[in-house]
């Protein structure tokens, strides 16, 4: 589980604010490459079954069949084209429950203008930053 980070003015009072929603781009599994002949990328994969998400111990009390971004076998960098946000409530331990803003992914998109390096899509992100205001 990552997290998405934008800044943006479009709110009544047209003033910059910082708004972060929790995102998965693609599992932590290592996923190989497609070797099919003229096939240079799986854009978008939606997940086979059901998944149920996890933060900070806790889980999502619905289930969900994400779509998640694929990989590009041809240097290219693949990232989320169009996503929406929902809210996903997750139950905690001692029944504590957590209302969080999380992106979904709907289309992927294979580009060149990738950060340093494509393992940067890989790095797992600090979650100390999760509890930004939105």
């Amino acid at each position: 589980m990552g997290f998405s980070t934008r800044v943006t003015n479009r709110n009544q009072q047209c003033e910059m604010v910082k708004q972060t929603r929790l995102c998965m781009i693609r599992p932590c599994e290592n996923e190989e490459p497609s070797d099919k002949k003229g096939k240079k990328c799986i854009r978008t994969k939606k997940s086979l079954k059901a998944v149920r998400f996890e933060y900070k111990n806790c889980t999502s009390v619905q289930t969900y069949k994400p779509r998640y971004c694929g990989l590009c076998n041809d240097g290219r960098c693949c990232t989320p084209h169009n996503t929406k946000t929902i809210q996903v409530e997750f139950r905690c331990p001692q029944g504590k429950v957590l209302k969080k803003p999380m992106m979904l992914i709907n289309t992927c998109v294979c580009h060149n203008n990738c950060p340093q390096s494509n393992n940067a899509f890989f790095q797992p992100l600090d979650p100390t930053s999760s509890e930004a205001k939105i």
